[in-house]
């Protein structure tokens, strides 16, 4: 280790003060396992020898000496992210699946899965935001186009612990998904890793759309726009995930309510209106069904949400629809999006109302090829459903997200997840940019 140790002793990354608890990403790579156990464990050896001044210049280091092409040849890679020196020691030496892994010949590739209404939660992302380039650029460009399209500003409720209005609304939640997904896949490509393929789910389906080719930025932001002032018309109620077939709750798909979501062969989600929902809930539960609310207020996905679908189409009247050019799957289908759909107002604007198939979309998406799916969201819903897809469970696809189940204060906790999954894609084979990844690291203007 040397090399390694001389080179953090000079030190020409970012001096961190004493204490720090910034995450950091190690990255290391060997031609065989016994190289790799033994380099894993000369990094702890120096890593334990390392002042805590000089912890980041230590993780520097490392990816000067194996992030670039003399080693990219290497066919096993590691990699860990930590806090300070002691816990980085702990995980090199704990031999966990997370700490290195043997990549195949060509890593699989990348598809972006989006995530809709009900993964929602104050401060999502904001960890990256000031801190990422391009994650920040991204959403100060949605932030200006949506309120010169005549959105509320938005930048102040994101960034509130406590938003004056409830970020389960549709008029809050919606757009800063849309906003954060978005970014969140403009940070990915930052890093190296084109997709091949987008997924999204309710509302994340706008996103897959514009990350496609089928939307411009700018006008996805004029669209979310005009998408918030379509909800009052929408009765109260919401959404009830039900552990159960939608064979099995057919004779519960009456009057009023009617089957909304289908995210898997058992996990399906009803949607009505308060009073229809609250009587279905009782029934369900006292029929030993497992049945949960979602974090959403009205019943979108449903009949009673194609008022709001037909005041959105005529605002795409004002944007230009393309055929995607990164292969785009959709919810509303369960099949990859042809280019008369993708050109269509209508089939868009009925996201609003039609169910969400995204259990069927998922099947189609991974019958394709094998891949390594990556969340661009918060909450881990779409990994959680994806973990237990066949595929996956497996080991022919994988899935990794971007940002914590649950944020921190300091958004220290969005930054070390979404260094893991740099760290995964590295794993995998990819190549990085390694200034990109870890430019949130170094950056100096916490929010």
């Amino acid at each position: 280790m040397k090399d390694l140790g001389g080179r953090a002793k000079r030190g020409t990354g970012a001096v961190e003060p004493s204490g720090t608890t910034e995450p950091r990403l190690f990255i290391w790579s060997a031609p065989d396992e016994t190289g790799e156990t033994v380099l894993r464990e000369e990094l702890a050896t120096w890593l334990r020898k390392t002042p805590p001044e000089k912890f980041g210049d230590t993780a520097d280091a490392t990816v000067r000496r194996f992030g670039g092409a003399r080693t990219s040849h290497h066919t096993v890679r590691g990699a860990v992210v930590a806090r300070d020196a002691e816990s980085a020691v702990a995980l090199l030496r704990s031999g966990r699946p997370a700490v290195r892994a043997r990549r195949s010949s060509a890593p699989r590739p990348v598809a972006l899965l989006f995530p809709g209404h009900g993964s929602q939660r104050p401060r999502m992302g904001a960890g990256l935001y000031r801190r990422d380039p391009a994650f920040t650029a991204a959403m100060d460009e949605f932030f200006a186009g949506y309120e010169a399209a005549g959105g509320k500003p938005l930048t102040e409720e994101w960034l509130a612990e406590e938003p004056s209005a409830s970020i389960d609304a549709g008029e809050l939640g919606q757009p800063l998904l849309y906003a954060v997904g978005l970014a969140l896949a403009r940070m990915v490509e930052s890093w190296g890793p084109r997709p091949t393929a987008v997924l999204g789910h309710s509302v994340g389906e706008l996103v897959a759309a514009t990350v496609s080719g089928v939307l411009r930025p700018a006008d996805g932001a004029r669209l979310m726009a005009a998408r918030s002032h379509t909800y009052a018309p929408v009765p109260a109620g919401g959404l009830l995930a039900v552990a159960a077939s939608v064979e099995e709750l057919a004779p519960y798909a009456v009057e009023g309510v009617s089957v909304a979501v289908v995210n898997g062969p058992r996990q399906t989600v009803l949607g009505a209106p308060e009073s229809q929902l609250a009587a279905v809930e009782r029934r369900l539960r006292a029929d030993g069904y497992l049945a949960r609310r979602a974090r959403i207020p009205q019943p979108f996905h449903t009949p009673h949400a194609l008022v709001a679908a037909e005041l959105f189409e005529p605002a795409f009247a004002e944007v230009r629809l393309t055929p995607p050019v990164v292969p785009l799957y959709s919810s509303a289908t369960g099949a990859r999006v042809s280019e008369e759909e993708a050109t269509r107002p209508r089939f868009w604007a009925r996201q609003m109302s039609d169910p969400v198939l995204f259990g069927p979309a998922l099947d189609t998406l991974l019958a394709d090829e094998e891949l390594l799916l990556v969340e661009a969201g918060p909450g881990r819903a779409l990994t959680t459903l994806a973990l237990r897809h066949s595929a996956v469970a497996q080991g022919r696809s994988d899935a990794v997200a971007l940002l914590p189940a649950r944020a921190d204060a300091t958004g220290s906790a969005d930054r070390e997840e979404a260094l893991w999954a740099a760290a995964r894609l590295w794993i995998e084979g990819h190549s990085l940019d390694w200034s990109a990844v870890n430019a949130m690291a170094k950056s100096r203007r916490p929010v």
